[in-house]
């Protein structure tokens, strides 16, 4: 009899064991599942980052949605996710116009590369592709500023454009409702192709 009984304590032995390597496996697997998760979550979450020349110096000329993206609806909520951001940004500085490059994720320096733009008005108006379609005859001299450096640039007094409005996500035309508007969307425009450094 006290073979059996040993025999009996060793099985149950193994069976607590394999419990708890099944325990711990199925944790693992869990883990697997939520950390990359919780990690998607945080990469998300937006930051703005404040203009420096020296990030605009290095910035390649920004991206346009493409005909796959415009149909997309994934990267039409990513981007009015942004455009949100863009104006909560607008409505807490002074500055005219906000571009999508100074936003990326908390946890990396890589920042948004679409060609985005908020005109920062009441209400802040977030634009996509945008690209000039006419332009006035009469040229004035524009006040531009980025990061503290000013400069006086030759724009044109009246301009319209061809662009995507982010939250309507549609192809639109606008027409600068004044001087100093044209003066804004010409300077985004160089400032997202990088032509204004």
């Amino acid at each position: 009899m006290p073979k059996d009984s040993s025999n009996f304590g060793d099985s149950t032995t193994q069976k607590k064991s394999l419990h708890w390597i099944v325990v711990f496996v199925t944790m693992c697997i869990v883990g697997g599942w939520v950390i990359p998760v919780v990690q998607r979550k945080e990469d998300e979450t937006l930051a703005y980052v404040p203009p420096d020349l020296e990030s605009l110096r290095r910035k390649l000329p920004a991206i346009r949605i493409s005909g796959i993206d415009f149909v997309s609806d994934a990267m039409r909520l990513r981007n009015q996710e942004l455009m949100y951001e863009m104006g909560y940004v607008c409505n807490e500085r002074s500055d005219d116009v906000i571009f999508a490059f100074q936003f990326g994720p908390v946890v990396t320096t890589r920042r948004r590369e679409e060609h985005m733009f908020a005109l920062c008005g009441k209400p802040p108006r977030v634009l996509g592709n945008a690209e000039l379609v006419a332009r006035g005859e009469d040229e004035v001299m524009c006040t531009e500023e980025y990061a503290g450096e000013l400069r006086q640039v030759r724009r044109h007094a009246s301009v319209t454009i061809k662009a995507i409005d982010i939250k309507a996500w549609e192809v639109i035309e606008y027409d600068a409702a004044d001087v100093r508007e044209a003066c804004v969307l010409q300077h985004a425009i160089d400032v997202l192709e990088s032509k204004w450094i």
